[in-house]
């Protein structure tokens, strides 16, 4: 099972529709699965939606002048939005 930051680092090729579960706390190293139609995981709880992770890290990149976050920082993004519904600021 690849890791959460596996798995963010490869959003395009993610199914559409999918989810992604992770297991918690969540960590660039927990287990993690993009599912499209079928049950995830039972050990594995609820992220984001693949569509809305690929949006936060617009919104980040956005944010920053066009900058691009590396790997660490996507997960960090991803992570800040499903805890706190909302997106990472700026000075983070």
């Amino acid at each position: 099972m690849p890791t959460l930051l596996e798995l963010l680092q490869s959003l395009d090729e993610q199914p559409a529709g999918a989810v992604i579960y992770a297991a918690k706390p969540w960590t660039a190293a927990s287990d993690a699965v993009a599912v499209a139609f079928d049950a995830p995981p039972s050990d594995l709880a609820y992220l984001l939606e693949v569509e809305l992770a690929q949006d936060v890290l617009e919104v980040w990149s956005s944010w920053r002048n066009g900058a691009q976050p590396n790997a660490l920082g996507i997960c960090q993004a991803v992570i800040h939005y499903a805890d706190h519904d909302a997106y990472l600021d700026v000075h983070h």
